[in-house]
């Protein structure tokens, strides 16, 4: 049995904004005591003002994804200050949004580094204090791991590298019967601020691919899977029916992705190419939970809350339910986070 969240320490890498920030402020509501990390000091220092306002205590670590000391820093910190580690979850990213052909070395490198690299490092850095209470890995990823999609391959691959590491890691650890759970979240479209601070090679400007969701939404996911350990959720119905359609048809994917895959995800507003960007360096100032989308991001998802409501009773219907959707209807394109 894992702690309720009231009892539990969560450690949240890419705390400072998007899905990070909306889950720190959300895990503090429900009494958990919250340590948020990233580059962007002025944000985290934000960040833990929610967590406070919320009612929680929290404290901000600052630090890169990619190092490994900065790695076993945060957890240390999180350990020497609250005691344990119950829940781990790893948020942080960067993306380059670029036709395959345009994308350079050293951007290929700098988005495995931070969005596989960065959370296998935290992983085996979070382990021991894993062990010792029996706690979960959170690892946000993506339903495209499984579906890779134009000018995000970069990405993609990066996500489909970690879940296929993370796969492996859960079957080493239950061999070893050590009572930690790992758990992939598999968002759809969420109105992150990622759009804005994201590299793009394209002129125009990202958005995620509609439906557009609140980051609140996978929040709650996560908060969920901290007491009731899942091997994957899937969150919001256009999630669930890439997976499936995914299983179903991948061609009948290319030939959705081939009508809609460039102009699904932009808002056809210039951007100059050479706009400041993440990749490298955080850029200055609070980004907050949410991106440029509130007037167009749903604040629910009637898939994810029957999602979570079944999945507490151990019910497989909504899974029955999923597998029928799928089959049905598989007319979106791919979604992200």
């Amino acid at each position: 049995m894992k702690r309720a969240l009231a009892e539990q320490v969560i450690v949240i890498s890419g705390g400072s904004s998007g899905i990070g920030r909306a889950l720190a402020r959300a895990a503090a509501a429900r009494g958990a005591k919250v340590v948020v990390a990233a580059r962007n000091t002025e944000a985290l220092g934000h960040a833990v003002q929610e967590v406070e306002d919320a009612g929680g205590e929290g404290l901000a670590v600052t630090g890169e994804a990619t190092s490994e000391v900065d790695a076993e820093s945060l957890c240390a910190r999180a350990v020497e200050r609250f005691g344990r580690i119950d829940t781990f979850v790893a948020t942080v990213m960067v993306t380059v949004y670029a036709e395959a052909e345009d994308l350079e070395a050293e951007e290929l490198r700098r988005v495995m580094d931070v969005n596989f690299l960065g959370r296998a490092l935290a992983f085996r850095a979070a382990l021991p204090h894993l062990k010792a209470s029996r706690g979960t890995f959170i690892d946000v990823n993506s339903g495209l791991a499984y579906r890779g999609i134009p000018l995000q391959a970069a990405y993609c691959a990066s996500k489909a590298a970690g879940r296929a590491y993370f796969e492996a890691a859960r079957v080493e650890l239950e061999k070893h019967k050590t009572g930690v759970d790992i758990c992939l979240i598999l968002p759809g479209g969420i109105n992150t601020p990622q759009f804005d601070r994201g590299r793009q090679k394209l002129g125009v400007q990202p958005q995620p691919v509609p439906p557009i969701y609140q980051p609140e939404i996978v929040a709650e996911a996560i908060l969920h899977c901290a007491e009731h350990a899942q091997r994957e959720l899937p969150v919001t119905w256009a999630a669930q029916k890439l997976l499936w359609g995914q299983k179903l048809s991948p061609r009948a994917g290319d030939l959705v992705l081939l009508r809609n895959g460039w102009i699904r995800q932009s808002t056809g507003e210039p951007k100059p190419i050479d706009s400041p960007d993440n990749l490298w360096e955080t850029i200055p100032g609070d980004p907050g939970a949410h991106g440029r989308f509130d007037d167009r991001a749903r604040a629910s998802s009637a898939w994810t809350e029957a999602r979570l409501r079944l999945g507490k009773s151990g019910s497989v219907a909504v899974l029955a339910l999923s597998a029928v959707g799928g089959a049905i209807g598989y007319h979106g394109i791919t979604k992200r986070r």
